[in-house]
């Protein structure tokens, strides 16, 4: 009898056990939000990133100063496309020590991902020396890894192989019959949605931080790029259920003016490196639409 105890206690026990250690690992993952990761094992993934974006960096710049492309404006524009790089880690690193919930830093992590895709297919597309191209495999490797526990797109898949560089003009395909396919205004409209997105949260945050936050003024700015939003999901519903050009010039049209309004707000205030960068990406996005449509660009005199 008292064997037969022991061992229902022995049982009872490991039942216990395996039961708190299913509930430690739930708590875990439901403070963690990403399953088999913790919010240690992340830390020190977005810690290497930033180290290993510093070094590529470096030899990135050491490697076109050394090229033909030294102190051109192809260079400048490389160049700023990596020091986006550099502070879009950065503040994917502030926000995840603030707040580490995955819907709040998915943004921020997919905007990491959309520029460093666009630096993929520079280091693609050039020879930029083999310090360069090994600083850059690591980081890669460490950004993909992020995109897995986040449930995103590697660095240079489909999904971010069209985001512009600032170099802007030559990044964009050249406006005409490929262009003006149905697929490709979908895919244009998907994009500047998912933009206007990224742009409204990183504006928010810069105002967030800036001296306007509780003003007036504060209100009206994020008044005009509510404007842009509501704007651009009212072309998107407009283009999803009547396709033609001249059924939907109007809406392209609206979201222009709203688009120029935002422009000329950016242009008057300062809000930071990573806002900026944001809001070229998504201006360079709405001029090819309005290439499409025939309308004038953002900031032209027509929508003054």
């Amino acid at each position: 009898m008292r064997k037969n105890l022991k061992f229902f206690t022995a049982v009872l026990t490991i039942l216990f056990a395996i039961l708190l250690l299913a509930d430690v690992g739930n708590a875990q993952r439901r403070a963690t939000g990403r399953i088999g990761y913790s919010k240690q094992y992340i830390e020190q993934l977005l810690e290497r990133i930033e180290e290993r974006n510093d070094s590529f960096t470096k030899s990135f710049d050491q490697a076109l100063d050394d090229s033909r492309l030294d102190r051109t404006r192809t260079e400048e524009n490389f160049t700023d496309r990596s020091r986006d790089l550099e502070n879009a880690t950065d503040e994917l690193r502030r926000e995840f020590d603030h707040n580490d919930t995955r819907g709040e830093t998915a943004v921020n992590i997919r905007n990491v991902l959309n520029i460093a895709t666009d630096i993929n297919r520079i280091m693609i597309s050039g020879n930029f020396g083999r310090k360069a191209e090994i600083t850059w495999t690591a980081l890669r490797t460490e950004l993909n890894t992020l995109a897995k526990i986040y449930g995103l797109p590697v660095v240079g898949s489909r999904t971010y192989r069209l985001s512009p560089t600032r170099n802007t003009r030559s990044a964009l395909p050249p406006v005409g019959r490929a262009t003006n396919s149905k697929q490709y205004v979908e895919q244009l409209l998907e994009r500047i949605e998912e933009r206007t997105d990224v742009f409204s949260n990183q504006l928010n945050k810069s105002l967030d931080r800036s001296r306007l936050d509780g003003s007036r003024v504060e209100d009206r700015i994020a008044e005009r790029y509510r404007d842009l939003e509501n704007e651009t999901d009212e072309l998107r519903r407009e283009y999803d259920h009547d396709d033609t050009r001249g059924e939907t010039k109007a809406n392209a049209r609206a979201v222009l003016n709203a688009a120029t309004v935002v422009d000329r707000l950016m242009r008057n205030r300062n809000f930071g490196g990573l806002t900026e960068s944001t809001w070229t990406t998504l201006r360079a996005e709405i001029n090819a639409l309005a290439k499409i449509y025939g309308l004038p660009t953002v900031g032209s005199r027509t929508y003054r």
